[in-house]
């Protein structure tokens, strides 16, 4: 009997790593990558072309989208996308279409989110990891012309212990993840990597701010050297 018990226990432990090992599905992640780290819409061309290109062995199937990083705007749904889906062969790459509808011509740039999701095609048995990268969107009206600096445009003032920092013009500005607050090393923290046409943001400070330190970020998102900009009372 116990030459049995301990036949039966060997064939167990034998039996559950196989039985695990048949259960078990096999996870894979889709790989691909984009053509930059920023897609910019010109109003006057109205379309624009972007690629991307499947660097897996197995085919995947892509999702293109587009939102709105200001809810009022609205502006994602004046483009189309063409096509929203479709299929990547290995090596091949694709291309995805953004179009401007006909509509009210622009009098400032627009800053949306562009999602590109991949998901690889397995046979049964086996379990897709989707892959999803963002990029910025940048609608470029074609009565404002481009500004490589639209930083130095920023108003900054400070009072009663707050600092106001204000975007007056019509260019999107892309900033780094911090202000650094001069003289001294204090920083606050940026919920969001820009600033929209308009926009005006009050942060709490303590004690006097003669200069802020920003670092600013290139039109396709890049980091650019920081600069120090002047802090009006």
């Amino acid at each position: 009997m116990i030459q049995i018990l301990r036949h039966f226990r060997s064939r167990l432990k034998l039996a559950l790593p196989a039985a695990a090992a048949a259960l078990s599905l096999h996870a894979h992640a889709a790989t691909f990558t984009l053509e930059s780290t920023t897609v910019i819409l010109d109003e006057q061309e109205r379309r624009v072309a972007f690629n991307v290109k499947n660097e897996g062995n197995e085919p995947i199937l892509l999702l293109s989208k587009l939102d709105d990083l200001d809810k009022d705007d609205k502006m994602s749904q004046r483009i189309l996308i063409a096509p929203p889906i479709a299929r990547i062969d290995p090596g091949q790459s694709q291309q995805v279409n953004f179009a401007l509808k006909k509509g009210a011509a622009l009098d400032r740039e627009y800053l949306l989110k562009a999602s590109f999701e991949g998901v690889a095609q397995r046979g049964r048995g086996s379990m897709t990891m989707p892959v999803r990268q963002e990029v910025g969107f940048i609608v470029q009206p074609s009565a404002v012309p481009q500004n490589r600096t639209p930083w130095q445009t920023l108003q900054l003032t400070s009072s009663d212990r707050q600092l106001v920092v204000t975007n007056p013009g019509p260019h999107v500005v892309r900033l780094g993840p911090e202000l650094r607050l001069l003289p001294g090393d204090k920083r606050v923290v940026l919920k969001r990597p820009y600033m929209m046409p308009g926009e005006t943001r009050t942060f709490d400070i303590e004690g006097a701010v003669e200069q802020i330190g920003l670092t600013p970020l290139s039109r396709y998102g890049l980091v650019q050297q920081m600069v120090t900009l002047p802090v009006s009372r």
